[in-house]
């Protein structure tokens, strides 16, 4: 079987120009991920928390190594390559799905989805210290003006508080903590992906991450009454394996790798928003005046940022193959 690798389409199509695809793949998979707070939320209910997270993506880990290996995708010629696929695998794929299933057992999944708007911010500023570039001056107010959108969010939810609600700060630490952790990996990700393709980084990146998953899933499998886990578990499961690892994760290092670190991370700046619109859809939780005001402010801060935003240029992959 021939090598999956990033298609390009040809001259004469012109139904959507690169930089619409561009934004079309980062957009999917903010929307893939705006659920998965949601789903995980449910998962938590029916299982333990770490050890729905470890499930996850171990299962993604062996449909994605599975993928990788009969489909022949092109592996790190370089230890530095395999450096960079392995953090990514770790950071993004066992890390993250941990520490935020682990955090959401402690708090709600709307703050959860706060605390996740700052992974662009987060994203931005580790690929400029990495690559020794600064963003220009309108990505840093774009992001200003969404941070406090995001600050909003925090200081006025549901029940008025700012850490009354089920859990307090220990949920929250762990969340933040996943979210630093976050965006080590889609750096690393996003640095790899030109070099070795959008699949090859996806899939042998999740295979990679099972050198973790699956000593820890038979460590916390018998935390959990697995005869007790309902049909909404299982489904919580299969969401975010198929479509919050497998597809958002292709999608989402192939728009870093082609739009540029601090340009697309600022998409995630809308995924905060999406979580409370599907919150409120299928929980019946109120949009309050201080929710629908911070959404303004994160979406408004969103668009100047992916108006003025100064893509962070590549590494020099030429150098990458030789090394």
């Amino acid at each position: 079987m021939g090598t999956i690798s990033p298609t390009r389409a040809p001259r004469g199509d012109t139904l959507l120009s690169p930089q619409a695809k561009v934004v079309l793949a980062g957009a999917g998979a903010i929307l893939l991920w705006s659920g998965t707070p949601i789903a995980n939320k449910i998962a938590v209910n029916h299982m333990d928390p770490m050890t729905a997270g470890v499930l996850r993506s171990m299962i993604a880990g062996i449909i994605g190594g599975c993928i990788a290996f009969f489909s022949r995708l092109e592996r790190p010629k370089s230890n530095r390559l395999w450096f960079l696929l392995i953090a990514s695998g770790i950071a993004s794929f066992a890390a993250w799905p941990m520490l935020m299933s682990h955090g959401l057992g402690a708090t709600t999944a709307n703050h959860a989805a706060v605390i996740m708007a700052g992974l662009p911010v987060l994203t931005g500023l580790l690929g400029a210290a990495i690559e020794r570039k600064r963003p220009r001056l309108g990505w840093w107010f774009g992001i200003a003006i969404a941070s406090a959108g995001t600050i909003l969010l925090i200081l006025y939810r549901s029940d008025g508080g700012l850490v009354s609600e089920k859990g307090g700060l220990v949920g929250d630490l762990t969340i933040l903590t996943g979210t630093l952790i976050c965006a080590l990996g889609y750096v690393a990700g996003a640095r790899l992906s030109p070099i070795i393709g959008t699949w090859a980084t996806t899939f042998w990146g999740l295979a990679s991450a099972l050198l973790v998953l699956i000593p820890a899933f038979i460590f916390l499998a018998p935390r959990t009454d697995w005869s007790s886990v309902g049909m909404a578990g299982w489904g919580a499961i299969a969401y975010m394996t198929i479509l919050s690892s497998l597809v958002g994760y292709a999608a989402w290092f192939w728009a870093l790798g082609h739009g540029g670190i601090a340009r697309i991370g600022a998409f995630q700046l809308m995924q905060p928003v999406l979580t409370l619109a599907f919150a409120a859809w299928l929980l019946g939780e109120a949009i309050t005046l201080p929710l629908a005001l911070s959404a303004g402010a994160i979406l408004t801060g969103t668009a100047i940022t992916q108006h003025r935003a100064s893509s962070i240029p590549r590494a020099n992959h030429d150098l990458d193959r030789k090394a």
